[in-house]
């Protein structure tokens, strides 16, 4: 109907051709014959534009049904529409009434414009049409018409044929003739023709604002179509806020309705580079190897090419967290701080960012190092409960609790050249300066100072012990182990150690024999 859907039909072209073939037939004065061809022409007009009445109706429904299915979108569009059809019925009666009175002026109030008894009259038209200025009220009428048609139409490229095609159909100009002479709009449509002329005349312009308004209301309703995006696949998606839910936390995820167009190829770009599209998975891939641990964001756009030809470019952004794999193995029989150390504990919630987990404990201190926690208990044999808590959602939840024994750190134990009992010879004795104490196997930075001790021996029956504070030989203990012969026995008792701590311990006598 419109320029693009609905071109001007054979029919209304051959009619258009036959009218002005007539036209120029009754210059020569041709007979009745040509009369009663003008009102045949005129009858297939009228059956035109019954015809494109029902085509437009066709249009006005199906423009009603997609508007009732979305209304934001084409109901701005259907109004205008609404308002083009109460123009066009305007103008299209406004004709229809001035036809009756053409031939009822003519032909009495009994006139019957379908049956025309005074075909050939040439007087009621121009004194009518011209002199009572009925013809200027009618081009006034058709520039009005023409003006609300173009108001609602777009200076767009689909839009361009559409105004050509209006301002074609209702033309009011001054026609320009052979001789140079321009007569008035209404001189070249009213002045000189026969009554039936005029009545078929008036016909045609009832089909060219049919034919307008087909024009204007084709393209109301499918403007939004044209430039929207096309879609021939659906997928249903599912988008949670997390894969990963702790228990007794609220899994949440989107599910919505995406549709895609398999036959149209995105650009997407992530910065400013372009990514590989997959046509199987109808997306672009981004893929790359993360670093560092934290929060990450990216950003791009999609650019996307439309039905009419214009390109949409969409933005995007998105944000993603790395954590460093670790993992965390705890014994289950052996919870123990020590007292007095820093005890290194490693702690971690899985899934969420070690940026996002807190710590508390009871009975001492916890604070956070570079590779993890340190805990410093107060009082031993007092439990210490180190709760873990996590900002999920943007609230800060309980994750647990575990409680651990505080145990004071073993007592160390006394060597001499590496040894605690067993043979031993005066040189190895002499080799070292005195008694260190340390705690076997001991995976703690804690050390212990040996600060006194006596060495003992039994030379001629009677015992004989050497003292000394600190951890190196005095002068007399290195006399007295001089003085020993193989198979003598030495002892080193009353062993006193300090820790780190400050604790003193009271440490076990050590045996040998001389070798």
């Amino acid at each position: 109907m419109g320029t693009k859907n609905c071109p001007e039909t054979p029919r209304q072209k051959m009619i258009n051709v036959m009218y002005l073939v007539l036209t120029a037939m009754l210059a020569l004065n041709v007979d009745k014959q040509v009369l009663d061809a003008f009102a045949a022409v005129d009858q297939s007009f009228v059956q035109t534009i019954k015809n494109m009445d029902s085509k437009n109706q066709l249009v006005y429904s199906d423009f009603q049904a997609k508007t009732a299915i979305n209304k934001q979108k084409f109901e701005e569009d259907y109004q205008k529409s609404l308002k083009v059809k109460a123009s066009a019925e305007s103008l299209y009666r406004y004709i229809d009434s001035l036809k009756v009175m053409l031939v009822k002026a003519v032909d009495g109030e009994e006139g019957d414009i379908n049956n025309i008894n005074s075909k050939s009259d040439l007087n009621i038209t121009p004194n009518l049409m011209i002199n009572k200025k009925h013809g200027t009220h009618l081009r006034l009428a058709i520039e009005a018409y023409r003006e609300a048609l173009l108001s609602v139409v777009d200076s767009t490229k689909s839009g361009q044929g559409v105004i050509s095609s209006i301002k074609k159909s209702l033309d009011t100009s001054k026609p320009v003739t052979k001789d140079g002479s321009t007569p008035t709009w209404e001189d070249s449509k009213f002045l000189g023709y026969p009554l039936i002329a005029v009545i078929t005349l008036m016909s045609k312009m009832q089909s060219d604002l049919r034919n307008a308004e087909a024009d204007v209301i084709n393209y109301l309703s499918g403007k939004k179509d044209a430039s929207a995006i096309k879609f021939d696949n659906l997928q249903a998606v599912v988008l949670p806020t997390s894969n990963y839910v702790l228990a007794g936390n609220a899994y949440e995820a989107k599910i919505f309705l995406t549709a895609v167009d398999a036959t149209v190829v995105p650009d997407v770009y992530v910065g400013n580079s372009k990514l590989p599209f997959d046509p199987k998975q109808n997306a672009a891939i981004y893929k790359f190897i993360t670093s560092g641990e934290g929060k990450n964001k990216f950003n791009g756009r999609i650019d996307y090419k439309k039905q009419d030809g214009t390109i949409i470019s969409l933005p995007f952004d998105n944000e993603y967290e790395v954590a460093i794999p670790s993992m965390t193995v705890s014994p289950t029989k052996m919870n123990v701080f020590y007292h007095g150390l820093d005890n290194p504990v490693s702690i971690s919630v899985p899934g969420i960012s070690a940026n996002n987990i807190s710590v508390s404990m009871t009975n001492g201190t916890i604070q956070k190092g570079p590779n993890g926690f340190f805990v410093r208990p107060e009082k031993v044999n007092v439990p210490a409960k180190i709760s873990v808590s996590a900002l999920i959602d943007g609230q800060t939840k309980l994750i647990g609790s575990t409680d651990f024994r505080v145990k004071p750190v073993p007592d160390p134990l006394a060597y001499v050249a590496g040894k605690v009992e067993g043979l031993i010879s005066i040189t190895e004795l002499q080799g070292n300066d005195g008694i260190v104490a340390k705690i076997p196997e001991f995976d703690f930075e804690m050390k212990f100072t040996v600060t006194s001790f006596v060495v003992s021996t039994t030379i001629g029956g009677f015992t004989v012990d050497k003292p000394t504070n600190g951890n190196r030989f005095s002068t007399d203990q290195k006399e007295l182990i001089k003085r020993l012969k193989p198979g003598n026995r030495l002892y080193f008792e009353s062993i006193v150690a300090k820790g780190d701590d400050g604790t003193v311990r009271r440490l076990p006598p050590l045996s040998f024999k001389i070798n």
